[in-house]
């Protein structure tokens, strides 16, 4: 059995000082290469019940870590590929090179908010991303009548709740295309 360690690659310059009779020779190391994020983190909105994935690009990552973080509650989420949150709706993946995921599944409303990705560097870098869960428009029935039948002229009261994020707007019309007089509580006429 092998173990895959990373490679390695050192690279050293080569200077040469001369003070007066003296010479020194020596190497100086490069400096480190800090990590960096490859692209941004989206901003994404998915349907509430859907599932979605962050994806986190990082380059020179070293001995460093990914973090997933839930920024509004500062709850941490995942680190590298140990998920501390305990939810089973979160996984998080790498792809063994420089690609994290963080995946949350049947998503709810209560998992809106911005995510974080961020390598403990110091100081720590970071990029947030938005999630916005959407409901689709629900008419709620509130058992009233499907017809209404009225003399022609007279008024009808028709109610109509809705629910969904954002808020659904209602919108009124007839089969027939014509216009509908709304009356409102103060008798106020609109076309």
């Amino acid at each position: 059995y092998k173990s895959l360690l990373p490679l390695v690659i050192v690279a050293f310059i080569s200077v040469s000082v001369t003070s007066g009779s003296s010479t020194f020779q020596g190497q100086i190391p490069p400096k480190e290469v800090e990590p960096e994020f490859l692209a941004p983190l989206e901003n994404l909105t998915v349907t509430q019940g859907r599932e979605v994935t962050f994806t986190c690009v990082v380059n020179h990552l070293g001995p460093y870590k990914v973090a997933w973080i839930k920024s509004d509650s500062k709850a941490i989420l995942a680190i590298h590929t140990h998920l501390v949150a305990h939810n089973n709706r979160l996984s998080v993946t790498h792809n063994g090179h420089n690609t994290w995921k963080l995946m949350v599944s049947n998503v709810q409303k209560n998992d809106s908010g911005t995510y974080m990705c961020q390598i403990n560097t110091d100081p720590m870098r970071s990029q947030m991303g938005y999630l916005e869960v959407v409901i689709p428009p629900d008419i709620l029935n509130e058992n009233g009548p499907d017809d209404y039948v009225a003399v022609e002229g007279g008024s009808v009261r028709v109610r109509c709740k809705a629910t969904g994020v954002p808020e659904p707007t209602v919108l009124w019309r007839r089969e027939d295309s014509q216009s509908i007089v709304l009356r409102s509580e103060a008798t106020r006429e609109k076309q």
